[in-house]
């Protein structure tokens, strides 16, 4: 009787829960398209709705009619709702976070890394929290303009919040601050893009020399599998500058002068986000070179190479783009004019 109980009490918070966001929504007539989405999903929309996430609150992005509209033309006019059971429970996962967010925490200066419901190891292979458990996939919320997105080219016209999912994709947040009784929710103008492996996030980026280099030393396979890991790949033009390297015919395994050292040397064990770069901050690459941190006004430093580009969101950590081959010898160097100029 005792769990007859709880169930009857789980099913009412549920209804309770939906009603109140389907109300809540009502109020805003560019949300029409997401709510009948809801209404012709109920199994989907009770998971959405009843995430248990800190403090058990929750802030959804809710894609407008826009977004439906431009998920229709990206899709061949197929729209997101043909999409299996399964499938929409995966992307919708992925635009609720874990906590009630208000518009001024999507204004951090630094930007802000959120955890979102979405754990399907398909597209969330991150590391393990201190607890054991699997760390859920996150978005990146940062700021339209700021001086750590030079590389990427937004969807926006200029100023507000944007979010930056899966390949990098990015889509622009309407800070809305609304309020239901399981949280908060704010509206963006486009869907959001599951994360995919190291390799095609980097592919996603123009990142091809990279992406050659894993594949000449046979390491493609242990990247895209490895959970909790970060590679900040030199660009396709900082390759072609680092003349020593020859990905056809030259050193591909053998000592620290090796393609495979180069590459090791830009991978982090671990999910690095901008948010966790600190000025002064010492690190190492997997193949243990120390690794400084500089932060100068946002622009980042590792050792002598600037991230041009941040925070490509991989299904088992992230992706950033470097201007240069980063020097192994650079710390027996601090007056990189690179770095100090």
């Amino acid at each position: 009787m005792k769990f007859v109980t709880i169930i009857a009490l789980l099913i009412e918070a549920t209804l309770i829960n939906s009603q109140s966001f389907l109300n809540a929504t009502s109020r805003y007539t560019q949300l029409s398209d997401f709510r009948q989405l809801l209404i012709s999903n109920p199994v989907v929309a009770r998971s959405l709705l009843t995430n248990t996430t800190t403090n058990n609150t929750l802030t959804i992005l809710v894609p407008s009619n826009t977004a439906f509209d431009n998920y229709r033309k990206a899709n061949n006019n197929t729209g997101v709702d043909s999409l299996s059971s399964a499938d929409l429970t995966d992307v919708l996962n992925y635009h609720t976070l874990q906590g009630a967010l208000s518009s001024s925490d999507l204004q951090k200066n630094t930007g802000l890394i959120a955890n979102s419901a979405l754990t399907n190891p398909m597209y969330a292979n991150r590391e393990l929290s201190s607890d054991g458990s699997k760390k859920p996939q996150v978005v990146y919320i940062g700021t339209n303009g700021s001086n750590l997105i030079q590389a990427r080219q937004l969807s926006s016209s200029g100023a507000g919040q944007y979010v930056e999912s899966g390949e990098g994709r990015t889509v622009n947040v309407d800070p809305t601050d609304g309020v239901w009784d399981g949280g908060r929710f704010h509206i963006i103008d486009g869907f959001l893009t599951l994360p995919l492996n190291q390799t095609n996030t980097m592919t996603a980026q123009g990142l091809n020399s990279f992406v050659r280099g894993l594949d000449r030393t046979n390491v493609t396979i242990g990247t895209n599998a490895a959970p909790g890991l970060t590679c900040v790949c030199p660009n396709d033009r900082a390759f072609a500058d680092y003349g020593a390297l020859d990905m056809s015919t030259g050193n591909l395994t053998d000592g620290p002068a090796s393609l495979l050292a180069t590459l090791t040397r830009h991978g982090l064990t671990g999910s690095f986000y901008t948010t966790d770069f600190f000025n002064g901050q010492m690190i190492h690459s997997q193949n243990g070179y120390p690794i400084r941190v500089t932060n100068r006004n946002g622009t980042i430093f590792l050792n002598d190479a600037q991230i041009v580009g941040t925070n490509y969101i991989a299904n088992n950590g992230a992706v950033h783009t470097l201007d240069r081959v980063k020097s192994p010898n650079f710390l027996k160097q601090p007056n990189s004019p690179s770095l100090l100029s």
